[in-house]
């Protein structure tokens, strides 16, 4: 797939060169980024309050969930969206945290929103039947090494459906990268306890150390299909996690190598 680049200016560059300092996680398991939490609840007003957590390379943020607007978008969405509610609410399918989105890495032919800061402040908050999509945008640390596990996890507090009775409605979920499907479709049914149990994939899926950094528009994309009478499903949280394999080591050699440096930095 071919890429297509867009050149920033004096002002971008400068906030990217922040980006790539700042864009980078410890070894072990660490969040790349988090919307909502997992408390059977949110925050899906769409004010100013922002009451619902979110995480972004290991810094808190708050952010405020609006209704859906019914209708599907197309990439790259808006990353600019300023909530609200009723007839006044603006939102659309597409998320963006902090980051610097100039190249498409999909294969599409769309004009990336360039420099995003800081995060966007709202989310979509449910999945409909005729708003299924979702996607959230982000650049992929340098730090993240070949080797690492990417883990998207996401949950539903909620499935509202026509039948009030019935035990046969949800939502199919199928999960993409960059525009390919990860994985196998999973089903959400909270009347029969089936909830998503997560996808993995690898640096590889998002393009490989080539696409680390600021500047290329990496996103996740959660497709689904209602089923049965099922009408919504509300977001608790979605999350993204990095996990690597870490060699045990003695205790003795642990302490000889935190007394001799401090801290050890990972390197790829």
């Amino acid at each position: 797939m071919g890429l297509n680049h867009y050149r920033p200016d004096v002002m971008q560059i400068s906030v990217i060169i922040t980006l790539a300092v700042t864009l980078s996680l410890p070894s072990g398991a660490a969040v790349l980024w988090r919307i909502g939490s997992d408390d059977g609840d949110q925050d899906g007003l769409g004010d100013t309050n922002f009451n619902d957590s979110a995480e972004f390379n290991g810094a808190g943020f708050n952010v405020s969930g609006v209704q859906e607007n019914g209708n599907r978008n197309v990439l790259p969405g808006s990353a600019f969206n300023t909530g609200g509610t009723n007839n006044n609410r603006d939102t659309d399918d597409d998320y963006y945290f902090a980051g610097s989105y100039f190249t498409v890495v999909d294969g599409g032919n769309y004009n990336p929103v360039g420099t995003i800061f800081p995060n966007e402040s709202y989310y979509e908050r449910a999945i409909t039947n005729s708003d299924r999509n979702m996607r959230w945008h982000f650049n992929v640390p340098e730090s993240i090494a070949e080797s690492d596990t990417f883990t998207f996890s996401i949950d539903f507090y909620q499935v509202d459906q026509q039948n009030a009775v019935s035990n046969s409605s949800g939502f199919e979920l199928n999960l993409f990268v960059d525009g390919v499907q990860i994985g196998d479709m999973q089903r959400l049914n909270k009347r029969r306890g089936q909830d998503p149990e997560g996808w993995q994939f690898t640096l590889d899926d998002l393009g490989g150390p080539a696409q680390q950094g600021p500047g290329f528009d990496h996103y996740i994309e959660l497709r689904t299909m209602p089923f049965g009478s099922a009408r919504w499903a509300s977001l608790d949280y979605v999350q993204l996690e990095v996990s690597s394999e870490i060699p045990e080591v003695s205790s003795t050699l642990f302490l000889i190598g935190a007394a001799g440096l401090g801290f050890i930095r990972r390197r790829r």
